[in-house]
């Protein structure tokens, strides 16, 4: 029997990524996968701004950015006519050096992420799949089944499902995945465009259905619709089909060849009742499923991977215990649930055939949706939502806010933003692994810093120097002086303005240092 501390089952955007968390902190884990290559087909299409800034800690948003494209502009059209065109260059949100959805093949980031895992000393175990696995109060046992028909029995500290809407561990870990189909069933083309356009989101709105073109590389396209080229058509779409239904419902001319992906789904929008059973984890496609509106569901199991990978590795260490574990679900859940059904409203109302619905929709493309982004304030709202940078955890039982006033800075279990500071960006201080605790002078007197903190804590006295204009002071709501702990995820987990580090040492040991329930895996 072989041992690790934490089996990662998918090896997907979510997988990999938990498994780099975990390779940089010097973790124990296998990640294995049951397909024998990765796929070359671009499932999902956006990587978010959170995501970027979170890649960007590895010094992966760069190579990913150049594979992609970054676009601004949208046209929406109704009934074959142009009602809308938006340029949204300024997106009125401030605070990330990413203000941009990029639009770029999960194969490439897929394969960004498995090079970086590499280059640190991590592997994917191809094609291995997990065909049995149980947990007590011990540990995870686990069996796996090799390509030439080998078994091997595993144990390990904990398991975590990134192994998407058919997950063996979210069924082994008993969690109901509640949710329900769409009626529509939901087609694409990835395919070149000879046409007179330039590159932009460009939206079809019909009575009987929605198509979509989202700009790739070069002339490379993806179309989406809910409509058929076809009536009647159920199988899988053909190319003819897809030239047939431009040409009907767009009113635009052109031409369609070279297909590198011809696909019908079936969509679905379900969630888990909990994030964490026991030993037993669940992240990504395994923890919930999303329509495509609005690009979430990636950049959502990303997300989650890098929420737990920490806490796994601290806990792990003998840094944390069973609290900072429960917080994963305490802080993802909600974002799931909310995502969830924000994008189902989305997806429903553009897809929509009931005649009133595609009525007001079609006002409100023509009216209502010029206004309301003319706004620069509501662009900047709209676009905290979609870019996933409004996430935040302000209930979170791991984050405490002691300054008296919570409206003043930044809010504990909030996103810290990006700024210019005396040396580069905040962002650029706040790199690597550890958790970052700013200390501002006036509070610990003679620009000293508390002592005793733990080896994972990285102390910044944030001068004059580093904070010239006293931006970072006004930001986090310290003018004053206070001290400030940034989580390595970016989240601000605590403030104060005390004049020494005992509450906040406190803290930890109340949050992060409870004795752990842990065992050898054996």
């Amino acid at each position: 029997m072989s041992d690790c501390e934490v089996l990662i089952v998918g090896a997907g955007p979510t997988g990999l990524t938990l498994a780099l968390e975990l390779q940089i902190r010097g973790v124990r884990y296998r990640l294995v996968d049951k397909f024998v290559e990765r796929s070359d087909k671009s499932r999902a299409l956006v990587v978010q701004s959170r995501t970027l800034e979170l890649l960007d800690k590895h010094d992966l948003a760069r190579p990913l950015i150049e594979k992609g494209r970054q676009t601004y502009d949208v046209t929406i059209y109704t009934n074959r006519r142009e009602r809308v065109s938006l340029t949204l260059r300024d997106l009125g949100f401030e605070g990330t050096p990413f203000p941009f959805a990029l639009f770029v093949s999960q194969a490439e980031t897929e394969r960004v992420l498995e090079e970086a895992l590499l280059r640190a000393g991590g592997r994917v175990e191809h094609p291995v799949e997990v065909v049995a696995l149980a947990q007590d109060d011990e540990g995870v046992r686990a069996t796996l089944c090799h390509p030439d028909g080998r078994t091997e029995e595993v144990r390990a500290a904990y398991a975590v499902g990134c192994d998407g809407a058919h997950s063996l561990v979210r069924k082994a870990a008993g969690l109901r995945f509640e949710g329900a189909a769409y009626p529509q069933d939901f087609i694409l083309a990835d395919v070149e465009i000879d046409w007179q356009q330039e590159p932009r989101l460009r939206f079809f709105l019909a009575r009987s259905g929605i198509l979509a073109f989202i700009p790739l590389t070069g002339s490379t396209y993806r179309i989406l619709s809910t409509m058929r080229g076809d009536p009647g058509a159920t199988g899988e779409p053909t190319l003819d089909e897809f030239q047939r239904l431009v040409d009907r419902w767009s009113s635009l001319p052109m031409r369609l060849h070279d297909p590198r992906w011809l696909a019908k789904f079936h969509l679905h929008h379900r969630g888990v009742d909990r994030y964490r059973a026991g030993r037993l984890f669940v992240a990504g496609d395994a923890a919930h499923i999303h329509s495509p509106a609005g690009g979430q569901g990636m950049n959502t199991g990303i997300q989650d991977a890098y929420n737990l990978g920490w806490k796994l590795a601290m806990v792990l260490r003998g840094e944390g215990g069973d609290r900072l574990l429960d917080s994963y679900h305490a802080e993802r859940y909600p974002v799931g649930q909310q995502l969830l059904k924000g994008t189902d409203r989305l997806f429903s109302f553009a897809s929509s055939r009931n005649p009133l619905v595609t009525t007001v929709r079609d006002a409100m493309a023509r009216w209502v949706v010029p206004r309301v982004l003319a706004d620069r304030g509501r662009r900047a709202k709209a676009f905290g939502f979609v870019s996933e940078l409004g996430i935040a955890y302000p209930d979170s039982p791991i984050v405490c806010d002691a300054v008296g006033d919570p409206g003043h800075g930044l809010r504990a279990g909030s996103r810290v933003p990006d700024l210019a500071i005396g040396s580069g960006t905040l962002f650029d201080l706040l790199r690597g692994p550890a958790h970052h605790l700013l200390v501002f002078p006036g509070v610990v007197g003679d620009g000293g810093v508390p002592a005793g903190w733990p080896a994972y804590v990285t102390l910044h006295v944030v001068g004059a120097e580093v904070d010239p204009h006293g931006d970072m002071r006004r930001t986090f709501g310290l003018e004053s002086g206070g001290l400030a702990l940034v989580r390595p995820d970016g989240y601000l987990a605590y403030r104060t303005l005390s004049r020494e580090g005992a509450d906040l040492l406190a803290l930890l040991r109340t949050t992060y240092w409870e004795p752990a329930v842990r065992s050898s895996a054996s």
